[in-house]
């Protein structure tokens, strides 16, 4: 078990300092909390990465962050989603190498683990869309499907048939979800 500080109590340095074991940890109201994943999970998250960053080579609205990216949102917390997409026009300008993202990002994707908890998931979802993320996905790999957030009544599910996008954050974006698999 690793040296903790009590429930609540938590701070970056303490994140920062989380030994490099392939765990994603994340700061969330004052706890440093895990996030383990699997083989699935990382194939999934590098193509949707793949696939966004092929579309922003020809479209060059922004940048993309993998799950090594720590956003702040502005209730304090630290999350790291396994894809980030933002927006040229909100890439902080001179940011260092160590910064963590301040700005909201304008798509958010989260890939479930077979240990991912439900009430945990649905907790980070609200949380993104409370903090203003405009989209987010929520990519079933056991499911074969995608659920899109624009919040929290605004939700549609897509089966490996459909094909998704972004509008108004990605124009001109779309892919089969069969490819995100």
């Amino acid at each position: 078990m690793h040296n903790m500080k009590p429930r609540g109590t938590a701070t970056v340095e303490d994140l920062l300092n989380m030994p490099e074991d392939g765990q994603k940890y994340e700061l969330v109201h004052g706890e440093i909390v895990v996030s383990p994943t699997g083989w699935e999970h990382s194939i999934i998250a590098i193509k949707i990465s793949h696939i966004l960053a092929t579309f922003l080579e020809g479209h060059p609205i922004g940048m993309l962050g993998g799950p090594d990216l720590g956003v702040w949102l502005s209730n304090g917390n630290l999350r790291s989603p396994d894809v980030t997409f933002i927006r040229n026009e909100k890439v902080p300008k001179g940011v260092k190498e160590s910064a963590f993202l301040e700005s909201v990002p304008d798509l958010a994707v989260e890939v479930l683990s077979p240990s991912d908890r439900p009430k945990f998931v649905q907790a980070k979802i609200r949380e993104f869309l409370e903090n203003r993320v405009p989209i987010v996905w929520l990519v079933d790999p056991a499911g074969k499907t995608v659920i899109e957030y624009r919040s929290l009544s605004e939700i549609k599910k897509y089966s490996n048939d459909d094909v998704i996008s972004a509008e108004p954050v990605l124009p001109a974006f779309s892919c089969p979800i069969s490819r995100f698999f």
